[in-house]
């Protein structure tokens, strides 16, 4: 049997004609779609501060002020390969980071994401990827820039190549998971609770004082953004030991399902409280 390969050049669909050489009448057609390299499936999106566009050439421009460190706007979409893959971008847009996750039916993350730079491995299990474009900036600027990014199968980069879907509908919110705290007054100090998520505590402190709430963490990576304004006050998650000298915030891993408390508490045993105190808690992987 005569085997025949089909090079192509570039994406989109086409017939082949193949004839007989014996009796050239006898033909068929065969239809082919040509897939571009890039796995990658994105579109207009904004979330988070963020706003993303697609260029006539198929890449992303994204503007904006991300709301605050590892914050910004996502993708999801039905996993295409398994195996070796290489993400990479042949430009970038300084304080903004590019990975893609891995996801399984449950939405768990069943292996580690995939960054720019070596190759990484889509597990088997994976259905569909998530594809996001974060702030690495503990202080987020104003961003105005094009990026060209490229996930393909193998361990080597190549060309980047316009992906074929660059309509999907993406931006997300990340979810603030930090759970709600009831207002109370405590040793002197008021705390009110108001519904957008920011607590006010005002007044004279007598003793060490803390509000608290549980919370089901899975396993993964995390980030707790305090956003302070006043004085007299901070938040952290405390782990299930409980050691109020290993409170954590910014970043920090999650081993295992584990319940933590959130926390807001007074920086000093006595004196004056005026504080406004908006946390967010984000799984950031």
């Amino acid at each position: 049997m005569t085997t025949i390969t089909i090079t192509g050049k570039q994406p989109g669909k086409t017939d082949v004609t193949i004839s007989s050489t014996v009796n050239p009448a006898v033909k068929t057609v065969v239809p082919v779609t040509v897939l571009s390299r890039n796995l990658l499936s994105y579109g207009p999106a904004s979330g988070n501060g963020l706003t993303a566009t697609v260029n006539s050439d198929g890449s992303l421009h994204v503007k904006g002020t991300a709301s605050s460190q590892w914050a910004g706007i996502r993708w999801t979409f039905p996993c295409p390969v398994h195996g070796a893959v290489t993400l990479s971008r042949t430009t970038s847009i300084d304080g903004l980071t590019v990975s893609v996750k891995c996801l399984d039916a449950k939405g768990d993350q069943p292996g580690d994401q995939i960054n720019t730079g070596s190759a990484g491995t889509i597990p088997a299990g994976t259905v569909s990827l998530r594809f996001e474009i974060l702030s690495n900036e503990a202080t987020p600027t104003e961003k105005n820039g094009d990026l060209r990014v490229q996930l393909e199968s193998g361990d080597t980069a190549h060309d980047w190549m316009k992906p074929d879907n660059t309509s999907l509908g993406g931006g997300y919110e990340l979810a603030n998971l930090w759970p709600a705290i009831p207002g109370e007054t405590k040793n002197g100090v008021t705390l009110t609770a108001s519904e957008d998520g920011s607590y006010t505590a005002t007044g004279e402190a007598t003793d060490w004082t803390a509000w608290a709430s549980s919370i089901t963490l899975h396993p993964g990576d995390y980030y707790l953004v305090p956003n302070i304004t006043g004085t007299g006050i901070n938040v952290a998650m405390l782990d299930p030991a409980g050691n109020a000298s290993n409170q954590q915030t910014g970043a920090f891993t999650v081993a295992s399902t584990e319940t933590w408390a959130a926390r807001i508490f007074t920086t000093a045993a006595t004196g004056p409280v005026n504080a406004t105190v908006t946390p967010r808690l984000y799984k950031i992987d």
